[in-house]
């Protein structure tokens, strides 16, 4: 018996995110920080006509006068990646069996207009390898679907659309039918937050792009690059993705990290590609505290789950050459970190309550020998009521569910994420009680991007009212590490409102529905995979909480707030 599918639809682009303005006259402009596909990749026009393409009230039209012109897409990477190819038979990238896989069985347009525009998908030498044109009836708009072969198809480089001469056209979207089988709603998501985690990362430096759509080695994160090899090495364990090779890629992160110029054994947040090829902090950032608690974090949970043993003694040397002491003042405040010269310590302190400060202590319990005084606020309230400062620690330690107050502040941590999970959930009600997301129960104020692709980075959160912008995975965090029974129609509701994307969720979504930004950022996808996976496992063989329990340097860490 066959198994049971399902069909989900998932933009390549939707142009009325990238281009919602007028631009009557001529093609708009792309900014390649602003302007992306919801692969992650770029994109761009083509042909000799393009003085015919312009943009119209989201939409991207062609004058009838003039070549034939037209707009590319890569599927994988950018346009300058060749070697990075998409398969249409394995959309999530993960290989493994048949079954497994989550597969194109269609393409689609949204266009209006008249005279004949071409769909067509190529390989990355520009060749062709289907096409179907499509004949415009003027005054109608609908989604043209074709189905594709994918078997016979090959790797794929580009989807594009042609209008060919004489044809006046309004694009307004292309896309894909993707089928996968019908599994939980908690496992459908850790694949595709997986996938997308895994599209940013770049396995030849190890390390992993802060966003997928900008080339490796130009802004890469650390916290990410620790998330990502957690999330592989669990991928693995569960027989998703191939242990040979998950346990290559974590070595190499391990080894790059372990590789980098670090100011008081602390790693920078953010690192580029130095003139000499190695990594080396990014110019205008700083050596983190929070960023090296959770890529050391990381590393240590996936070297345990694959009995990486190299990758064990690597992470407890870094510990080991970690000075606390010149990051924590003499009341015991510890410091976020130094400025890029590797001296200068920031101003700024983990001097209050919350999973960041949580991790930082735990990190500085782990140093051998060292008797902590690192401290953090009492009162069991985050900053601005940020969802992922409540929930961030119990991606790494399933002790924070216990019902016994913390030594360290006093806090009963089930207690306090619950009031925060609930100031969440009812806040776009109380505050935008007729939208769509109050309608879904969609809700989720967080660090993120602030609005569509170029608004920049916010840290909204339930205790500032009036914020429209909301990011999927705070939900995602709540729900699965303490609203626990309410994830799966949490994440059916992100269905529900078309935003349960195959490539994975979105940046953020405003809370009428309509627009959402499709940019894949690591550190979310990261937080999106580990969270899904604990709802998903959490009580029943979750590998990470297994590998936290039994190894010695994380029960060290732990220490710090529970003896028992």
């Amino acid at each position: 018996m066959a198994a049971e599918t399902e069909v989900t639809w998932q933009p390549v682009t939707d142009y009325s995110i990238s281009f919602p303005g007028d631009r009557p006259d001529a093609a708009p402009p792309i900014n390649p920080f602003e302007n992306f596909t919801h692969f992650g990749t770029d994109f761009g026009w083509m042909g000799p006509g393009q003085s015919r393409i312009d943009a119209h009230s989201g939409t991207i039209r062609t004058k009838p006068d003039g070549e034939w012109t037209g707009t590319w897409h890569s599927l994988a990477g950018l346009a300058t990646e060749g070697e990075r190819l998409f398969d249409p038979g394995d959309v999530t990238g993960f290989g493994g069996p048949e079954a497994d896989r989550a597969r194109v069985i269609a393409v689609t347009v949204d266009a209006r207009g008249q005279g004949t525009l071409r769909v067509e998908l190529s390989d990355s030498a520009k060749k062709v390898c289907w096409a179907r044109p499509i004949n415009l009836v003027p005054g109608e708009r609908t989604r043209q679907r074709f189905e594709v072969p994918t078997g016979g198809l090959g790797l794929l480089k580009y989807v594009n659309w042609v209008a060919e001469p004489g044809c006046a056209v309004e694009v307004s979207s292309i896309g894909f039918e993707v089928e996968h089988r019908k599994m939980a709603p908690e496992e459908w998501l850790f694949r595709i937050s997986l996938g997308k985690l895994r599209r940013c990362h770049d396995p030849a430096s190890g390390l992993t792009r802060d966003r997928a759509h900008i080339p490796a080695g130009v802004f890469d994160s650390i916290s990410s690059s620790g998330l990502h090899a957690l999330a592989t090495a669990t991928a693995a364990q569960e027989g998703i993705l191939d242990k040979e090779t998950a346990a290559a890629e974590i070595r190499r992160t391990a080894q790059t990290m372990f590789g980098m110029q670090k100011a008081a054994g602390f790693l920078p947040h953010f690192s580029r590609r130095g003139p000499d090829g190695r990594a080396e902090i990014h110019p205008g950032t700083e050596y983190s505290t929070i960023d090296t608690s959770i890529a050391l974090h990381s590393l240590r949970l996936a070297a345990g789950i694959l009995d990486l043993e190299d990758v064990s003694s690597s992470v407890a040397q870094a510990v080991a050459d970690l000075n606390f002491d010149q990051m924590t003042d003499s009341e015991g405040w510890i410091g976020h970190g130094f400025t890029q010269d590797g001296t200068t310590p920031l101003a700024s302190k983990w001097q209050d309550w919350g999973g960041e400060t949580a991790l930082v202590l735990a990190l500085e319990g782990m140093v051998p020998g060292r008797e902590p005084r690192g401290r953090m606020e009492q009162g069991g309230r985050v900053f601005r009521g940020a969802a992922f400062i409540a929930e961030i620690q119990s991606l790494f330690y399933p002790d924070f569910d216990s019902k016994v107050p913390d030594l360290v502040s006093g806090t009963v941590w089930p207690v306090a994420r619950r009031d925060l999970y609930e100031r969440q959930a009812r806040y776009v009600v109380e505050n935008w009680p007729d939208s769509a997301a109050a309608r879904l129960g969609l809700f989720g104020l967080s660090g993120g991007e602030a609005g569509m692709p170029g608004a920049g980075y916010t840290a909204s959160g339930a205790d500032i009212p009036g914020f429209r912008w909301l990011h999927p995975h705070a939900m995602i965090m709540e729900l699965a590490l303490t609203g626990r029974a309410d994830l799966a129609t949490g994440i059916r509701n992100l269905g529900r409102a078309g935003l349960l994307f195959p490539q994975g969720l979105p940046e953020n979504m405003e809370v009428g529905l309509v627009l959402h930004n499709p940019m894949q950022g690591s550190l979310n996808a990261g937080f999106e995979t580990l969270a899904a996976y604990h709802g998903w496992r959490r009580g029943v063989n979750d590998v990470i909480d297994e590998a936290s329990r039994r190894d010695p340097m994380m029960r060290a860490g732990i220490h710090r707030f529970w003896t028992d």
